[in-house]
């Protein structure tokens, strides 16, 4: 029976010999120099031996996601290379290219399995295009939702932050990140069917919480005067995102948590009239 020196001793084996077989692979080896993809190297040796690696969202994964692009289209993984080369000491703007690779990849197989006609990057347009077998295509553009969380204080004195992406008006919540991105960069705005799709990029705001509080009214609970008894809860979907004029032409909103694109879940928006998108 093994110790559990010995145990960790294998872990570290076996995920030094995945990365160097992964990077020996990787078809834009000048990336794997970049202050970002060190930073995810040595992050993932670190959750590798904390045994809190996340699976979907890793070094690892970046390499093989931007290898599988690289076979389907050369130009569409370099076009993410520069963009990685050019931000690489910026971690916040290289988790959002991150995101972008995690979703165009989940395209990927289909157009291997025949589902989609293919993948388009034109950056004047959307992200990513999703190109449909009967010509019709799927503009998404993608979030990556981090809160920025201040750094400790040297002198060890507990800092107070509060997180409002799950809030309707501040300007850190989601909604109010969708309709900057629509307002300011006149996206999701043309005759079509438009997407957002959302990363959720931290612990803390993953899951479904964030997202429904913040496009829909809040969560709502009636009580009872009396009683004191909860006589009805939910979100309240009267006052939602999509009341707002300029999300007309946002057919639906993506999102996911941390990584893992095929557990996204969809929100349709109902003032949507599809007999005006045009591909």
């Amino acid at each position: 029976m093994k110790k559990i020196g010995e145990m960790e001793d294998a872990s570290r084996f076996i995920a030094s010999d995945i990365v160097t077989e992964r990077e020996s692979e990787f078809a834009l080896p000048d990336l794997l120099k970049c202050d970002y993809f060190q930073r995810q190297r040595h992050g993932y040796y670190r959750a590798q031996e904390a045994g809190c690696l996340n699976h979907y969202r890793n070094y690892v994964r970046l390499l093989e996601d931007l290898n599988d692009i690289h076979d389907y289209n050369g130009q569409h993984a370099r076009s993410y290379a520069k963009r990685f080369r050019e931000a690489s000491k910026e971690w916040r703007n290289c988790e959002a290219i991150f995101s972008e690779v995690i979703v165009y990849r989940a395209y990927v197989r289909a157009v291997h399995e025949g589902l989609i006609r293919g993948i388009h990057l034109e950056e004047a347009e959307a992200d990513i295009i999703v190109e449909r077998l009967d010509g019709s295509k799927m503009f998404l553009e993608v979030f990556c939702v981090m809160p920025l969380f201040p750094r400790p204080s040297e002198d060890g004195t507990p800092t107070v932050y509060s997180v409002t992406t799950h809030t309707q008006t501040a300007m850190a919540s989601i909604r109010q990140k969708l309709l900057r991105k629509i307002a300011k960069q006149n996206q999701l705005s043309k005759p079509r069917e438009n997407f957002a799709v959302i990363e959720l990029n931290d612990v803390t705001i993953a899951g479904d919480f964030a997202v429904l509080s913040s496009l829909s009214g809040g969560y709502q609970l009636k009580v009872g005067h009396e009683s004191g008894k909860v006589l009805s809860s939910g979100y309240d979907w009267d006052n939602s995102v999509f009341n707002d004029p300029s999300t007309q032409w946002l057919k639906g909103i993506f999102y996911f948590s941390l990584g893992d694109y095929a557990s996204r879940k969809y929100l349709f928006n109902p003032k949507f009239d599809s007999q005006f998108s045009q591909s």
